[in-house]
């Protein structure tokens, strides 16, 4: 009797020690009148930027964000559960334009684009795959003007910010140790293993591609520690709060950058329902990401001069913000697989007890992991050959989308209400399935992003382009492909994978998994995958079509950089949080190297 009392006490008390994980918080009721670094946006860049440049405790320095802490949403913390953020008031819940070439299945043909707001931004509410990106990105973007920006410069910035708990990895070279980012292997179904046996049976590389090389499967790394999501906040701006020379203010919306000439000299934001300016001694950096670090140039008048003219902004600078927009869009569960073997995630097995007590108890189970086990690179048949990368990821889902919930389907992919009744998303309920997202990595569609009013917080108009460019369809139908000969090897076979084939709606006149077919479910069932690059473009300083220069630093302005996702000049063969963070880590040593 005396031994199970002492059980029941060790499990109250371990569940009670994994809750009672409180952070200190640190917030500022409100701001000085100057600093030395203005930060816009605490999201993936912007964490990093605050705790590298307040490292030097005689740099003053703000970080202003929109939204309030992540610690206010249970469900951040919860890798499983990243779903239920979207909509969310930790959601900026953006919506693109209709589109014309895509987006058929889509309510008002608009994708769906979330984005975090609050401490850590999309950090704290994307899928953390950790994913690099190939080693020809990164010369590309040399070639392309970036100076100092090759895979050689680049790779020890990589390595700076993290640490790899994978064994393997850590002894090729590739990965960092020790770093305050934690990067561990979270797959936890047989299913994983087996879609790498399956990658195997069709020739591919299975290991690291994070590393050596860059083409083949490996099992999905992510940035999760000890069960729980391990954002950038967790890993740089949390241990960095309680230093006096880092602010930190929260729910404090920027509305513009001041200038006087050609110097930034601070910016206006409003907190508390009161307008209030801050000045900065050295520098404004904007980290507010690919869609509003742009919106905000604009409405300081940093921007396409006749645009700004339309909206009676008066020019500072003449640039083309917000062009260059481009994003890795693909298609989330399709195609999708019933499989006879209970391997899968279900939502019975997902919301039970017993999933919640291993959760709470040891960090285990499903809810400790994203869900989303293998990523895998290749170069179809359609890959640009000019541009020598591979084309197309494929992620590798042990569920069907949505987990038969309609309204979970909605919120995580905007399909039109009629459109997930037609296709009939119910029967996945409690099935055991499997499915497939193979998505495009360097679309050859290029969007932009325009100011829709002056008022700053009226939402930008956000137009992909998605599938304006023939090849960009051409490829993916051939990623598609290549995920259902994943799903007829002897090794899918072996669990009894069966496609599940009933006709998209919309695409009933073409036959089924032709190629005609595939084009017609890739711009009906088209979805972001939350990679939105490039409208402050970085280049050469006789680049046109550059925003920034190889410093991130706004051409023709001084006192004023950008740094986040939206300086890239073209996209990354990967999941893009990995290169922000590495982005952030370099701007970081340029930033204190110009101190000097």
């Amino acid at each position: 009797m005396w031994a199970k009392i002492i059980a029941v006490i060790a499990v109250a008390a371990a569940i009670y020690t994994r809750m009672q994980t409180v952070q200190q918080s640190f917030i500022r009721e409100d701001a000085n009148e100057e600093y030395d670094y203005i930060i816009v946006g605490a999201g993936s860049a912007g964490c990093v930027l605050a705790s590298r440049l307040s490292e030097d405790s005689s740099n003053k320095v703000l970080i202003l964000e929109a939204g309030g802490e992540e610690t206010d949403n249970k469900f951040v913390k919860q890798p499983a559960m990243q779903g239920l953020l979207r909509n969310s008031k930790e959601d900026w819940s953006f919506k693109t334009v209709p589109q014309k070439n895509s987006c058929w299945g889509c309510e008002n043909k608009q994708s769906l684009w979330p984005r975090g707001r609050m401490l850590g931004g999309s950090s704290n509410i994307n899928g953390m795959q950790y994913v690099r990106g190939n080693k020809g990105d990164f010369d590309l973007w040399e070639k392309m003007g970036a100076t100092g920006w090759s895979y050689k410069d680049i790779l020890p910035y990589f390595k700076k910010s993290e640490d790899n708990r994978n064994e393997e990895y850590r002894k090729s070279g590739y990965h960092g140790i020790g770093g305050p980012w934690t990067i561990s292997s979270t797959a936890f179904t047989p299913l994983a293993g087996i879609t790498l046996d399956a990658a195997k049976e069709l020739g591919y590389r299975v290991g690291d591609i994070n590393g050596e090389e860059q083409l083949g499967f490996h099992s999905l790394q992510a940035n999760v520690k000890d069960g729980e999501r391990w954002s950038v906040s967790d890993a740089f701006l949390r241990p960095a709060m309680s230093r006096p020379n880092l602010h930190v203010l929260i729910n404090a919306h920027v509305t513009k950058v001041t200038f006087n000439g050609k110097r930034a000299t601070g910016v206006e934001f409003v907190h508390g329902a009161r307008k209030k300016r801050v000045r900065a001694a050295r520098e404004v950096i904007l980290s507010a990401g690919s869609i509003q670090s742009p919106q905000l140039l604009m409405l300081s008048g940093v921007g396409p001069k006749e645009h700004l003219q339309q909206l009676n902004i008066t020019s500072v600078a003449d640039l083309p913000v917000g062009k260059h927009l481009q994003d890795h869009q693909g298609i989330i569960g399709f195609p999708e697989y019933w499989i006879e073997k209970p391997y899968s995630v279900t939502l019975d097995g997902l919301t039970s007890w017993i999933s919640d007590l291993k959760y709470k108890l040891f960090g285990k189970g499903p809810i400790a992991s994203p869900l989303f086990e293998i990523n895998g690179i290749v170069k179809t048949k359609a890959a640009d050959p000019k541009l020598g990368l591979p084309d197309i990821e494929i992620i590798f889902a042990p569920f069907g989308i949505g987990l038969g919930q309609e309204q979970a389907v909605y919120d995580f992919v905007g399909f039109d209400r009629k459109f997930i009744k037609d296709y009939n998303y119910r029967e996945y309920l409690n099935r055991h399935m499997v499915s497939f997202v193979p998505l495009l990595l360097h679309p050859k569609s290029i969007g932009e992003i325009r100011l829709q009013t002056k008022d700053s917080f009226d939402y930008p108009l956000i137009d992909p382009n998605y599938y304006d460019d023939e090849r960009d369809v051409k490829s993916i139908v051939e990623g598609i492909k290549v995920c259902a000969q994943l799903a007829e090897t002897k090794a899918f076979k072996a669990i009894g994978a069966k496609m599940r084939k009933q006709t998209v709606p919309g695409c009933a006149k073409h036959t089924h998994m032709s190629d005609e077919y595939l084009e017609c479910v890739a711009r009906t069932m088209t979805t972001t995958i939350y990679h939105p690059t490039g409208t402050c473009k970085m280049g050469a300083s006789n680049d046109p079509t550059a925003v920034t220069d190889p410093q991130l630093r706004v051409r023709g302005l001084q006192g004023l950089r950008v740094v986040d996702a939206s300086v890239m000049p073209e996209t990354v063969s990967a999941n893009t949080q990995a290169s922000t963070v590495m982005i952030a880590e370099k701007a970081a040593d340029m930033i204190k190297a110009a101190k000097l």
